[in-house]
């Protein structure tokens, strides 16, 4: 009998393993199935809160808040060119080539990028750095040199002319022409 009672707890310790194995087995691949569904559950809703974003790609340059405008004339009569650089103005920045084109009619777009907009025209004029220096009551005078040759004050220094040399004051009466801004303080040193 006890051999028979031996056999009958060996059976049943077996039987007990195989239920257990079993029920464990079920249950870890429910927690898997529950954990798999999770996974899937927020794929699907990341998905949904994407599912709306186009992503776009543009190869069209446009100006930025650094982007430099740069403005260049170039003057017939003189055949100076003359360049003037900016600061960007806040209406024209996020712009692209078309909207500078259109903005600004009488100059031709010559170079165009987010870092620097070269605008470029051509005019039929003389700039406004030719100059005439003259003697104006005891006080060197300068005037600017418009297209018609007229003259028109821009200063009176503060340069006397009563101890400059007789040479000096017969150039002066007659007037020196002058062509930009150095070589009009160059003038302008030799007479202080």
């Amino acid at each position: 009998m006890k051999k028979s009672v031996l056999v009958g707890c060996i059976f049943a310790s077996i039987i007990s393993g195989i239920l257990i194995g079993i029920i464990v087995h079920f249950n870890n691949n429910r927690v898997l199935e529950e954990a798999t569904l999770k996974e899937v559950d927020n794929a699907n809703k990341f998905v949904e809160r994407h599912e709306n974003i186009i992503e776009t790609v543009t190869s069209q340059e446009k100006t930025s808040p650094n982007t430099k405008i740069v403005f260049e004339t170039l003057y017939l009569q003189c055949d100076h060119l003359e360049t003037k650089e900016e600061d960007i103005k806040i209406e024209d920045v996020n712009q692209d080539e078309n909207y500078f084109i259109n903005k600004y009619v009488d100059w031709d777009v010559k170079n165009f990028s987010d870092e620097k907009v070269e605008l470029y025209k051509q005019q039929n004029s003389i700039c406004d750095k030719h100059y005439v220096v003259k003697k104006l009551n005891d006080y060197i005078a300068i005037y600017t040199l418009a297209s018609d040759g007229n003259e028109n004050l821009k200063e009176i220094t503060d340069i006397l002319t009563a101890y400059l040399p007789q040479e000096d004051l017969n150039l002066l009466e007659k007037g020196i022409k002058v062509n930009g801004d150095n070589e009009l303080a160059k003038l302008l040193s030799d007479y202080e």
